[in-house]
């Protein structure tokens, strides 16, 4: 599978999903930064003003805030999780700190090996498909050892 047919894959499966209530990138950058609750509330209006679909997100978002996911309840995983992997298939040669934290989230189960229920088949394939490619591609650019290990202990079954 080459980069314009993975990115079309994760564009249909996980096509419709929404924040909703979840906690986006905004929001989870100050909590993170443990940010006063007003700020916090203010991180998470500028999420639902600035994008109403994942695919809203550019680039320049995704390659700064490598460490968000961590900060994100599940339904924000879910939202930004498409956006992150797109980024990462166009980008994985320039070194941002998104890619491996990315992959670091998929290696834990995405939140952690009982939240993997929250995606669909389809998009459970799909995030298999996109460790396969960062395997593949990815040897010189990403931990391909946090990879594998993310693809054999949690996502291969789903391929």
């Amino acid at each position: 599978m080459d980069k314009e047919q993975l990115i079309e894959e994760i564009q249909t499966a996980f096509e419709g999903v929404l924040l909703k209530d979840g906690i986006g990138i905004n929001q989870a950058d100050r909590i993170e930064t443990r940010q006063r609750d007003v700020l916090i509330q203010k991180g998470r209006n500028l999420d639902r003003m600035w994008w109403t679909q994942w695919t809203d997100i550019e680039d320049k978002y995704l390659s700064s805030y490598s460490d968000a996911m961590y900060y994100m309840d599940s339904a924000g995983l879910k939202w930004v999780l498409p956006a992150y992997m797109t980024y990462i298939i166009k980008h994985y040669t320039e070194g941002s700190f998104s890619i491996d934290s990315t992959i670091y989230v998929l290696e834990a189960g995405g939140l952690g090996v009982d939240k993997i229920d929250l995606y669909t088949e389809e998009q459970k394939r799909t995030i298999a498909h996109f460790l396969q490619f960062m395997v593949k591609l990815g040897e010189k650019w990403v931990d391909v050892e946090s990879a594998k290990n993310a693809l054999s202990s949690i996502w291969e079954p789903y391929l």
